[in-house]
């Protein structure tokens, strides 16, 4: 009995601390901050994505589809899915082009009063081998591109050009359906110039027709002339076919180049039948 009593009295007061347990709760403990610390990265990562692909969004200002009809096993099928829609070129072409019309058609400060609401654009491969390199059906922004551009040694080039040509096709207004069409494609090869690289706007040289005086200048099917046309308005009025077009966004009518110009459209017709003969 007195060996029991002292054995109780040899014990410590304070119980011994289990070491496994602890070191297992500090495992815990790490784990679960760790696994926090984890979770907010994800989250932030996750919002930086976000917010940079809002921001392309916002940059682009419409959005892109791509669609390639064409058979497969064609030449034409294998390019385009190679190198436009693979790797996504189809959209950062449409977007860089875009911008380049953009740029000539709208001034900043007023873009939003005369700007084109254009929410969606649609970049379609035909099936088959069009009329046309590019026909634009600008009710619903679809470009419609022919395969046999893709056909030839320098493709790439030419399916840059298709593209520019139905972006401006697409930004440019023609007066509510009433512009005449000479003008509207001449705008359209004018913008188309100026954006290839290795050609540019009708050069000096280079045989241009002169446009009858007892007509408007502006019908003209030659698009070579109307495009030499602008040009010289442009040297007489800088910014000249901005304005047209956001004059074009209304009802058309002759007297917007009058008006553009300060003088009458004939006028300008005889002038610059003088410019060609020289």
């Amino acid at each position: 009995m007195e060996e029991i009593k002292n054995q109780n009295l040899l014990q410590p007061l304070i119980q011994k601390t289990n070491t496994n347990s602890y070191e297992n709760d500090h495992k815990i403990i790490s784990y679960s901050s760790n696994q926090s610390i984890i979770l907010r990265l994800v989250m932030v990562i996750f919002i930086g994505i976000v917010s940079l692909w809002a921001n392309y969004e916002v940059s682009k200002g419409f959005s892109i589809t791509i669609i390639n009809e064409t058979i497969k096993g064609t030449i034409g099928n294998k390019r385009f899915d190679l190198f436009y829609m693979s790797n996504d070129e189809a959209t950062r072409l449409v977007l860089r082009t875009s911008k380049f019309v953009e740029n000539i058609l709208y001034p900043i400060n007023d873009q939003h009063e005369i700007k084109k609401q254009v929410k969606h654009v649609i970049i379609q491969l035909s099936s088959r081998n069009l009329t046309s390199p590019v026909i634009v059906n600008n009710d619903e922004f679809v470009i419609h591109i022919s395969p046999s551009i893709l056909e030839g040694p320098d493709y790439k080039r030419d399916m840059f050009l298709a593209l520019q040509e139905g972006m401006a096709r697409i930004w440019l207004w023609d007066g509510q359906g009433n512009a005449p069409s000479s003008l509207v494609n001449g705008m359209v090869e004018y913008i188309t110039s100026l954006a290839s690289l290795s050609e540019h706007v009708t050069s000096e040289s280079e045989s241009v027709k002169s446009v009858k005086l007892n007509r408007s200048c502006w019908k003209s099917k030659d698009k070579k002339t109307i495009v030499k046309l602008l040009n010289y308005c442009e040297g007489k009025k800088e910014g000249f076919v901005r304005k047209l077009n956001k004059e074009m966004k209304n009802v058309w009518h002759e007297k917007i180049i009058d008006d553009i110009l300060g003088m009458p459209a004939w006028h300008l017709c005889e002038t610059y039948n003088k410019f060609v003969i020289e």
